[in-house]
C-alpha cells in the first residue's frame, strides 16, 4: 500500500500542504530505489534534453540542490549515503550504487554532469528548480504525468498542468502565494492523486496519445478482478524548499503506484476512496484523465465494500 493516502471522507480544493518537521528528508528511498534509478538513468539516455534541461542562470542553484539532496540522504541513511564538505570541496558517497563524487562546489569542470542532473541520477525523485518569479528554469523530469519540462521551461510553474478547470482558480491562486512567500528553512509537502491504467512511471506528454488509445482499447477487455489489477492508484508526494543563496524554490515529485486491488485490501482505505471520489466535480475527473476509468472504479469499490 502506498505510504501516503490522500484521500480523506470529500472532495475539496485546499493544496493540503503541510510544513515539514525538521528531521524529515525532501527525498525517500524505498524497495523500488535500483530500478527506478535504472529507469530514470535509461531515459535520460534516449532523450537527454527531453527529461533534463536548464536555463543559464540556474548553476548556483544547481550546486544548492546538489548540497540540500545529499545532506537529506545523509540525514536519511548515513549508513549508505555519506558526506565530506571541506570548505568547497565536496566528496559524497553512495554505499547503494557504489559511486562517488569529489567536486569544487560552483565549478562544473569538477562534476561530470550538470550539477542537478548528477544528483538527480541518486534518487527516485524528479527535480525541478523555480527561480523567484516563479519560472520554470531547470529540471530532470523522468516521471511526470501528462506534462514534460521542454514544454514549461521559462514559465510560469503555475501552467505546467494548463489548461486547467475553472473550479481550481482558488487553488492556483494558493500555489502562486505559496511560491512567491515560501519562508527559507521552511520546506512544505503535499500530495497529488491520480489513478492510472498500469502502473508506468514515465507518462509524459509525448505518451499522452498512447495512453488514451490503450485506455479505450483495454479497458472493455477486463473483468472487475482484471480492472482492480490493472488500474493502480498514483500518489506524488511533493515538497517545496526555498535555497539561502539564490532564493529560488526547489520543487520535489516521489510518485508511488499500487493497484486498486493493493488498496483495497483495507476497508478503510475502500470507504474513503468510495466516499471521496463520489463527490469529485466531473470537470476534475476530465482533467485527470479519469473519464475512462471513472465508473468502473467506482463500481469496482462498491462491489469491495459491499
Amino acid at each position: 500500500m502506498i505510504k501516503y493516502f490522500p484521500f480523506s471522507s470529500t472532495f475539496d480544493l485546499k493544496m493540503g500542504t503541510s510544513l515539514m518537521k525538521e528531521e524529515y528528508a525532501i527525498v525517500e528511498v524505498d524497495q523500488h530505489y535500483y530500478s527506478e534509478i535504472k529507469l530514470k538513468r535509461s531515459l535520460l539516455a534516449d532523450d537527454y534534453s527531453y527529461y533534463f534541461n536548464s536555463l543559464p542562470e540556474t548553476n548556483l542553484a544547481q550546486w544548492e540542490v546538489v548540497e540540500k539532496v545529499a545532506n537529506d540522504l545523509v540525514k536519511l541513511d548515513s549508513t549508505s549515503f555519506s558526506l565530506t564538505k571541506n570548505g568547497l570541496n565536496f566528496e559524497f558517497r553512495n554505499a547503494l550504487l557504489k559511486e562517488e563524487l569529489t567536486c569544487t562546489l560552483g565549478d562544473e569542470r569538477s562534476i561530470p554532469l550538470a550539477p542537478m542532473d548528477w544528483i538527480g541520477r541518486q534518487i527516485q525523485e524528479d527535480l525541478v528548480l523555480l527561480n523567484p518569479l516563479g519560472e520554470v528554469v531547470a529540471g530532470q523530469l523522468c516521471f511526470p504525468s501528462g506534462w514534460a519540462l521542454s514544454e514549461k521551461l521559462g514559465k510560469q510553474f503555475i501552467d505546467v498542468h494548463a489548461p486547467l478547470p475553472s473550479l481550481t482558480s482558488p487553488m492556483i491562486l494558493a500555489a502562486n502565494k505559496l511560491i512567491e512567500r515560501l519562508p527559507l528553512g521552511k520546506p512544505v509537502a503535499r500530495n497529488n492523486w491520480g489513478f492510472r491504467l498500469d502502473d508506468q512511471l514515465d507518462l509524459s506528454s509525448k505518451h499522452s496519445v498512447a495512453y488514451r488509445e490503450k485506455l479505450l482499447t483495454v479497458i472493455p477487455t477486463l473483468s472487475l478482478e482484471e480492472f482492480g489489477k490493472r488500474i493502480f492508484l498514483r500518489v506524488e508526494h511533493q515538497t517545496l524548499t526555498r535555497l539561502p543563496q539564490s532564493g529560488f524554490v526547489l520543487f520535489t515529485i516521489h510518485t508511488y503506484n499500487s493497484s486498486l486491488a493493493e488498496e483495497c485490501k483495507s476497508v478503510e482505505r475502500t470507504q474513503a476512496m468510495f466516499s471521496f471520489l463520489n463527490s469529485v466535480p466531473r470537470e476534475m475527473i476530465e482533467y485527470k484523465v479519469m473519464d475512462g476509468i471513472y465508473e468502473t472504479i467506482i463500481c469496482y469499490l462498491s462491489f469491495r465494500n459491499s
